[in-house]
């Protein structure tokens, strides 16, 4: 009798069991064909873009740009290889577009601006010729032309830091005062709802 009653108990785990994982093996297969859909929303896009080119206009900038975080390839040690890159940027006539040059770039190697921006600080710099706190980033910002830089975390409403809103002036240098620093919050929230 009490053989019965084990073996009852284990069939019905053993059925349990089954509809456990042909259950989670659905569900994947589901969200595999969900995450292959083509998800493309012109509405967004022309909302990212306008609030772009309203901060352009609004600071006279000569580039304004969106840096999206996401997971790159991993390492031998299992760790991801944190990357950025430019998903929107608008620019005034006659500076150079760089959004493709800006694509799959590992957090590490943009120490300086990523060091404010996670601790959810502005990174501003005024003059490129006199920033020295690390000369690759200073190379990188010269060989874009950009003699001056600032750079807001976009976050979600909870806090989580989704991408950076830059800011390059090219033509001319560019102070940074509250004003400035006000305006460019209110507008890495306003780009936020967009993409969050």
């Amino acid at each position: 009798m009490e053989i019965g009653l084990e073996l009852g108990y284990i069939i019905a785990a053993l059925i349990s069991a089954g509809v456990t994982f042909g259950s989670m093996w659905c569900k994947g297969k589901i969200k595999e064909r969900k995450d292959k859909v083509f998800n493309y929303d012109p509405n967004l896009h022309s909302n990212v873009m306008t609030a772009l080119e309203y901060m352009r206009q609004e600071t006279e900038a000569d580039r304004v740009y969106i840096l999206e975080f996401h997971n790159g390839e991993h390492y031998f040690s299992g760790r991801s290889q944190q990357k950025f890159s430019c998903t929107y940027e608008v620019v005034s006539e006659g500076i150079s577009r760089e959004v493709q040059d800006l694509q799959n770039i590992r957090i590490s190697s943009m120490h300086y601006l990523i060091k404010d921006v996670v601790q959810g600080e502005t990174f501003m710099c005024k003059n490129v010729e006199e920033f020295c706190d690390d000369l690759s980033f200073k190379s990188f910002m010269e060989t874009r032309g950009v003699m001056s830089m600032f750079a807001r975390p976009i976050k979600t409403l909870n806090g989580k830091i989704i991408g950076i809103v830059v800011m390059d002036f090219v033509k001319d240098y560019r102070t940074w005062g509250k004003n400035a620093e006000e305006f460019l919050q209110k507008q890495s929230k306003i780009i936020s709802g967009y993409l969050a």
